[in-house]
């Protein structure tokens, strides 16, 4: 059955007029069409009174008609006074149960020959209770694959899933966490191919979600909580562990207990400690810890996930991680080949969403998504020129165009917000908000962008829906030099984001404060036991300074060389380390000799 409604309001802003259509799409509606201070649309569903209750508490001053008949409930809603839903008499008989209502007697609607019967909805009698709120984002539910994917475990508990970019991965991993709800416990983090191998990041977030302080901002009560999760877990040698723990988190600034001990040693004190926390959850909990876009791990956290691996072999604990390469650097792992979506499937979702059917082309999950945005974000700026009073010749209809030229439509239609999104996607595909230079004013910008698909959010920070969509507002992006630039500065004041900061100063081609800052993070690698990240930072640096000679002056290059052989000693790999101290003490007599 069809219901059709009419919201007869003048003057919405735009942004306003948005809110009334999300509301109502979000409570399983839609607006199909509009005139000069007027909204019409429909719905299967008798319960969008509900919503239509809820606008009229938000906007007093709209006037609302409900019938099964569009014409009917546009005439209502133009005879309504402020803040007045009126109802038809067949809707009467059907909401009687559940609403008060007020016969308003025999009145006369415009374009209607005869009078009719009009009523008044009031408030509900009883408590109602709306349907679920609708998905701002349709999906394919992907059922057969996560029970396919849950017998692959009973095989092996380290698995590869490998799927497309764009193959709709993440959702299929979002449907797989709820199916696990009662079933085990799970962690999931994702490695960024953009700024790509930051030491130990995705280890880092797995570590503050099984401690339960991923969503804690204060130093000193996520030390409270690490030390109350020890204790709970019955941690043998806790004083160990909580200071290994606090030195990995970088959440103390004491003498480290990790630089106390050979290099060799720094990894396996702290895959022994985490090793034996997750250990002792399996207990009572299975764990699951899923890695997205594995490819893109850092060296440093691709050994230690290797040994972590390895220690938890026997317990009731699985390891999944995603890629589209069929092949990572970690070995032990089975493959799971994610199938891809028919294009049936994809063809139908997109008729349910935008109500119109469509030949598509070989496409994927991702640039379906991006269509119906776009298609909805365009649909609505007609209809809002339509309530405006424009009128237009034909009726709004969008060819289905590549990925990329989508992406660049929407980004346009963003008007004085692409700032803002273009400078998210310069800092990175992962954002802190406490952690990025941003005016107060424009902290409600998160939420918008979550909302239309280009960030999601998770519990202390956001990342960009998808890789693809990342990259396409990067190359949009404008004054990228300076913006680089611009963060490179701010990292280097925050502390402890050397990292970040180098990576920026090189995108800015600032190259000398870029070597800086790539032995900064070299040594802080080094120091937090990634010897495997630090040596491809003195790399990198040292790649630098060959390729930009004025970049670097002489005790700069010395304190690279120096720093890499330390750490080859250290690793017992005497050869290369005197490869290195003799580019050190050659150095020394050049500068003798000036």
């Amino acid at each position: 059955m069809s219901f059709h409604f009419g919201i007869n309001i003048q003057k919405l802003t735009w942004e306003q007029f948005i809110d009334i259509a999300d509301a109502i799409e979000r409570s399983w509606g839609h607006v199909d069409s509009a005139e000069k201070d007027l909204l019409v649309g429909n719905s299967n569903e008798s319960n969008i009174l509900c919503c239509l209750l809820e606008l009229k508490e938000k906007y007093p001053e709209a006037r609302f008609g409900f019938s099964q008949h569009t014409a009917l409930a546009k005439g209502l809603s133009k005879i309504a006074e402020k803040g007045e839903i009126l109802i038809s008499e067949e809707i009467e008989k059907i909401v009687i149960e559940d609403f008060k209502v007020t016969c308003l007697g025999m009145l006369s609607i415009q374009g209607m020959a005869n009078e009719i019967l009009v009523c008044k909805l009031e408030e509900p009698n009883k408590e109602i209770i709306p349907p679920k709120e609708k998905p701002r984002w349709p999906q394919i539910s992907r059922h057969s694959q996560v029970e396919s994917l849950a017998h692959h475990l009973s095989v092996s508990k380290a698995l590869l899933v490998v799927c497309p970019t764009g193959g709709g991965k993440t959702v299929f991993f979002n449907e797989l966490v709820d199916h696990w709800q009662e079933q085990k416990v799970s962690y999931r983090t994702t490695c960024p191919s953009y700024m790509r191998g930051i030491t130990f990041q995705p280890v880092t977030d797995l570590v503050m979600q099984i401690l339960s302080i991923d969503d804690i901002e204060s130093t000193a009560e996520k030390q409270k909580k690490i030390e109350q999760k020890l204790k709970e877990l019955n941690i043998a040698d806790i004083a160990t562990s909580y200071l290994t723990i606090l030195d990995f988190l970088s959440l103390t600034d004491e003498e480290s207990i990790l630089e106390k001990v050979e290099l060799k040693t720094r990894v396996q004190v702290l895959t022994d400690t985490v090793a034996e926390i997750i250990k002792r959850i399996s207990w009572n909990t299975p764990v699951a810890l899923i890695s997205e876009d594995a490819e893109n791990m850092d060296a440093s956290s691709t050994v230690f996930m290797q040994h972590l691996m390895t220690k938890l072999a026997e317990e009731d604990v699985c390891f999944i991680f995603s890629s589209y390469l069929s092949h990572i650097n970690l070995s032990g792992l089975h493959e799971f080949e994610l199938k891809e979506i028919e294009k049936k499937d994809l063809t139908k979702l997109v008729e349910d969403t935008i109500g119109e059917s469509m030949s598509l082309p070989p496409t994927t999950p991702f640039h379906v998504l991006q269509y119906i945005g776009l298609y909805n974000e365009e649909k609505l700026s007609y209809l809002y020129k339509q309530y405006q009073g424009e009128t237009s010749i034909a009726g709004f209809a969008l060819s289905f165009h590549d990925v990329k030229t989508i992406i660049r439509r929407r980004f346009e239609n963003l008007g004085n917000k692409k700032d803002f999104i273009a400078n998210l996607s310069i800092a990175g595909i992962k954002i802190q908000p406490d952690e990025f230079p941003l005016e107060k004013e424009n902290m409600d910008l998160f939420e918008y962008f979550t909302k239309n698909g280009y960030l999601q959010k998770h519990v202390n920070h956001y990342t960009f829906t998808n890789p693809t969509l990342h990259d396409e507002i990067y190359e949009l992006a404008p004054h990228k030099r300076n913006m680089h630039i611009r963060f490179a500065d701010y990292y280097s004041r925050l502390g402890r984001h050397e990292e970040h900061a180098a990576f920026h100063y090189s995108e800015g081609e600032n190259y000398r404060r870029a070597i800086e800052y790539l032995l900064l993070s070299a040594r802080q690698a080094v120091r937090k036991g990634g010897y495997e990240s630090g040596i491809e930072y003195y790399k990198k640096a040292l790649e630098l300074c060959q390729r930009k000679k004025d970049a670097a002056e002489l005790e700069l290059v010395i304190a690279l060389n120096e720093g890499l052989a330390d750490v080859y000693r250290a690793l017992g790999e005497e050869d290369k380390a005197l490869q290195y101290y003799k580019v050190v003490l050659d150095s020394y007599k050049e500068i003798l000799k000036e």
